[in-house]
């Protein structure tokens, strides 16, 4: 048994840590283009876009992220890569610090924002005892009910220059 299975066994938070060293993990940059692909993509293809978002090696997977298509006008998301199920109730989203339900505030920026809008957020993540900042990017699908969104635990990235990097 190597090194390093003996730490996963004594330590199951590496296990989740060894996953990102082999993926990497996403960047908000990455964020961001996944994003703004992802809303041109299911702008041109409509419904039957769809089903890209459900595969687990589509194009809209990759690292330790994907993107995924809400309907906030009906306060659901689409099924996903992980979870068939349809309807996940946006209202059940809140922030793990403040309890603010962070993501209707992104709905509704992202609605009248043709370049999308970023939110800041508390997230449990694996490994850590207390919930940490995670960050989400949504835009709209023009000519479509759908925004796409898609997030990744960052530490250090301003709010200001989120909007930098999608040209808010």
């Amino acid at each position: 048994m190597g090194l390093l299975s003996i730490l996963i066994f004594l330590f199951p938070s590496l296990a989740w840590a060894q996953s990102e060293l082999v993926t990497g993990a996403a960047t908000v940059r990455e964020v961001y283009e996944k994003v703004a692909e992802a809303a041109a993509f299911l702008s041109k293809n409509g419904e039957s876009g769809l089903n890209e978002f459900q595969k687990s090696n589509g194009r809209f997977v990759w690292k330790n992220s994907y993107v995924e298509v809400t309907k906030c006008i009906d306060n659901y998301c689409l099924p996903n890569h992980k979870s068939k199920d349809i309807g996940l109730n946006l209202l059940r989203l809140k922030c793990y610090i403040s309890g603010k339900f962070y993501i209707i505030d992104l709905c509704i920026e992202a609605m009248h924002n043709p370049k999308g809008a970023w939110i800041e957020y508390g997230y449990p993540r694996a490994g850590f005892d207390k919930p940490q900042r995670r960050v989400s990017f949504m835009m709209p699908a023009a000519s479509t009910d759908y925004q796409v969104v898609s997030s990744v635990y960052d530490d250090s990235t301003t709010l200001e220059e989120l909007n930098k990097i999608s040209n808010r």
